[in-house]
């Protein structure tokens, strides 16, 4: 449901620059601003979910959000559009360490790199229609985007509020402590390359599409096709998760998304729609795996804090990109995609050569991406969460 109208945040560039006039540089640092607010707002997310458990994080975030994309929709000026970005900046990111808490205290360490890539398959579902949909509603103008955004958060609140159990994801007062592990940290930094990469196609698609004169619309079938190629993507991870070492994965999906990116560059129609096949798919390659590499590095009840610390990534990219992206996208979008193809290569080169090292070697193959030894999940397991869920529904029937 929260998917349906997560289309908003890539034109809210567009949002500015064409509906209000906005240069493209100071477009650059209100998106970079958005992405600095997402850095506490992840925070925020992990002490409510610690807290208050799952349910209410994710209702704060989710109505926080719709807040946010009101007052983007609905705003006349560049200010009044600029304050809704930073409230939507805060609000964003808090719903996350929630969300993937649970999949890590309910799925054994073996299956979890399917799992997470089944969540963000599950939103590509919905992903291929808000594609569509937003294809139709740029006919209207930039605004509708925000106002279905926002009535899709709702929806998605009530859905939480009455379905999902309060699931309290299990904390104790030093959690924070193994959270910020060397390990952790080098593995968070690795993810900001990557989360730079997504946000700069997140920020700067719609943009590149829109100065090479094609119609927005364009945009909408793009992201509706790359959406669906995930959900295919996906079932491949779950087929080769227990057969190929995490970072052979990794170099996969990387390999993938530069050669995405590289027709992306060429310009053609036919290079964006592949192109857009190609991104699609590496997403679930790559966000899942990765994810699930965070999340083995949690000790038992820390899962909360230390998909918070590794979620900041996505921070750091969200600051990054509108700066790298818009003075990229100056010199031409085929730079722009040519240089991001570059990074995702030297990326996938950088997993290969570790996997082939590793498993010459004869060590456990991926053992850095796994964080060593797998531990037994945490009581709140599947066993435990799937008749709470199934109570929660009949309680609501």
């Amino acid at each position: 449901m929260n998917r349906l109208g997560s289309f908003g945040m890539g034109f809210l560039g567009v949002r500015l620059a064409r509906d209000l006039g906005a240069d493209l540089g100071l477009v650059g640092w209100v998106l970079t601003v958005f992405g600095a607010c997402t850095i506490p707002s992840r925070i925020v997310g992990g002490l409510l979910a610690n807290r208050f458990g799952a349910r209410a994080a994710m209702v704060i975030g989710l109505l926080s959000c719709a807040a946010a994309q009101l007052l983007i929709a609905l705003g006349t000026s560049v200010p009044v559009v600029i304050v809704g970005a930073v409230t939507l900046g805060l609000a964003y990111e808090i719903i996350e360490p929630a969300t993937q808490a649970l999949v890590a205290e309910a799925v054994p360490p073996g299956r979890r790199a399917s799992s997470y890539s089944l969540l963000w398959a599950a939103m590509a579902v919905a992903g291929v229609a808000a594609g569509v949909l937003a294809a139709i509603l740029t006919r209207w103008g930039i605004a509708s985007l925000f106002v279905a955004d926002a009535a899709t958060s709702l929806v998605a609140a009530a859905v939480v509020a009455f379905l999902l159990p309060n699931v309290r994801v299990h904390a104790h007062g030093a959690a924070w402590r193994p959270a910020v592990s060397g390990r952790l940290l080098a593995w968070t930094v690795v993810g900001c390359v990557y989360a730079t990469l997504m946000m700069v196609v997140v920020f700067m698609l719609p943009l590149a599409v829109d100065a090479s004169g094609r119609p927005q619309s364009t945009t909408g079938w793009m992201l509706a096709v790359a959406a669906a190629s995930a959900i295919l993507a996906q079932r491949l991870v779950a087929r080769w998760e227990g057969r190929i070492a995490p970072a052979g994965l990794l170099a996969l999906g990387y390999a993938v998304l530069a050669l995405g990116l590289c027709l992306w560059a060429w310009g053609t129609l036919p290079g964006l729609v592949v192109g857009a096949v190609l991104e699609g798919a590496s997403g679930s390659f790559l966000l899942g795996t990765q994810q699930a590499i965070a999340s083995r590095m949690a000790p038992p009840g820390g899962a909360a804090t230390v998909m918070t610390v590794y979620g900041l990534s996505w921070g750091v990219g969200t600051i990054g990109a509108p700066l790298f992206g818009t003075a990229l996208l100056e010199f031409g979008a085929a730079r722009l995609w040519l240089t991001c193809a570059v990074a995702a290569a030297a990326l996938a080169v950088g997993h290969g050569v570790h996997s082939l090292r590793a498993d010459a070697h004869g060590k456990e193959i991926g053992r850095f991406a796994t964080g060593g030894p797998i531990r037994a999940p945490h009581p709140a397991s599947a066993a435990s969460l799937v008749p709470q869920i199934r109570n929660g529904v009949r309680r609501q029937s």
